[in-house]
């Protein structure tokens, strides 16, 4: 799961709002502008591409889950996971592929039912991650295994992440970490012309769906939104970070890599119970695996606050990287479930307000940081305690 490094982000803003009120709009009518949404006497209308037009054509959209009162008295954790699963699911139900242009490389060596699989989550992902778009964009997947080395070395759109690949290739060839499967490309990159998106991964050639880890069906999923996220890094503002620290001003790992778990976790579980045991797995596995101090301390409201304070800037602890996926996945799973996906999309849009990520809080969800930590505090924590 690669970001680009501080030296390649010259980065500009798009901000183009996804909904709007049309009045009259009807299934087949004409209207303004693609992807725009309206909703008439109950019944919900999106823009869509009709040949050469713009037209009205009904949304199926599935109605958020509204979860029972006992339960959210009873199980107010598993209440806000449910609402929050609802909320990416329906977002997904208005189809924005239109807008996505899908070109594969995939080696001869990936394993086919990994390959089938990936390939139809990237199809469905394309639904909701086209809606974020405001033309068609060409978006590169790679689905590469250690076989496909020279293929990654002679491509300048990967290759600059070539070492940590082949370490990961080394340790597959001898036989060792081959349940992994990692991120080879997440970003959309302005030096091409035009501008286009990567995302893949790699894995072991002999790997199976039953040999990678259980969160490992989410993989291509994280890195294609990543691709999202930097589309509207952009604009006349021409900001460039001279180092991690700047860049995670704006883009706190815990937001640039933990809500892209929420996303890809929910898109790749088919119902709420997969959606639950998902996030069990992976859960267990941080808290008795990991081996991270971080994760032992979280005993308390106040010591969720200061751990994810405490990963903020990626410079200043050595676990904030690995540590902010679950707490930024926890993180986010409670903003849409708080603000709903509306909100959360804002948040990626306005990437760029402001001088600092709170000033994007505040302007997307009017909302400080601490706002923010000490209300999905409660949250994170149930995932820790009796979990």
């Amino acid at each position: 799961m690669k970001r680009l490094s501080a030296a390649t982000l010259s980065l500009i803003l798009l901000f183009t709002p996804f909904s709007a009120a049309y009045a009259g709009a009807k299934a087949g009518a004409s209207c303004a502008r693609l992807n725009a949404t309206s909703k008439v006497s109950g019944v919900a209308y999106v823009c869509v591409k009709n040949g050469k037009k713009l037209t009205w054509k009904k949304a199926n959209v599935i109605k958020p889950v509204n979860p029972a009162a006992d339960q959210m008295k009873n199980d107010p954790y598993r209440a806000t996971k449910l609402k929050a699963f609802s909320n990416i699911r329906a977002a997904s139900e208005i189809d924005g592929s239109v807008n996505v242009e899908l070109v594969y490389h995939i080696g001869e060596s990936f394993p086919v039912d990994l390959k089938n699989l990936y390939i139809k989550q990237i199809l469905s992902a394309s639904k909701l991650y086209g809606t974020f778009f405001t033309k068609k964009e060409k978006i590169h997947i790679y689905l590469y295994t250690e076989k496909d080395a020279d293929a990654i070395q002679s491509d300048l759109n990967l290759n600059f992440n070539m070492a940590s690949y082949a370490s990961w290739f080394e340790q597959w060839n001898a036989g060792r970490g081959r349940e992994h499967n990692i991120g080879i490309a997440g970003y959309y990159l302005l030096r091409n012309n035009p501008p286009q998106g990567h995302a893949g991964l790699g894995l072991f050639s002999g790997s199976s769906l039953t040999s990678i880890r259980p969160y490992g069906i989410q993989v291509v999923q994280h890195e294609y939104w990543h691709v999202v996220q930097d589309y509207f890094m952009q604009s006349g503002r021409n900001v460039k970070f001279s180092d991690s620290d700047s860049y995670d001003l704006f883009f706190p790992p815990t937001f640039r890599e933990g809500s892209t778990n929420t996303i890809s976790f929910a898109l790749s579980s088919n119902t709420p119970d997969e959606y639950f045991k998902l996030y069990e797995t992976f859960v267990s596995d941080m808290k008795t695996n990991s081996g991270m101090k971080i994760f032992k301390s979280l005993t308390s409201k106040e010591m969720v606050v200061s751990a994810l304070k405490d990963v903020e800037v990626l410079s200043k602890n050595s676990e904030a990287h690995e540590a902010s996926y679950l707490l930024g996945q926890l993180l986010y799973e409670w903003v849409i479930s708080e603000y709903g996906f509306d909100g959360y999309r804002k948040l990626i849009t306005n990437q760029l307000i402001g001088n600092s990520f709170e000033d994007n809080l505040k302007a997307s969800l009017g909302i400080t940081k601490d706002d923010l930590y000490n209300g999905a505090a409660s949250h994170i924590l149930a995932a820790f305690v009796n979990k």
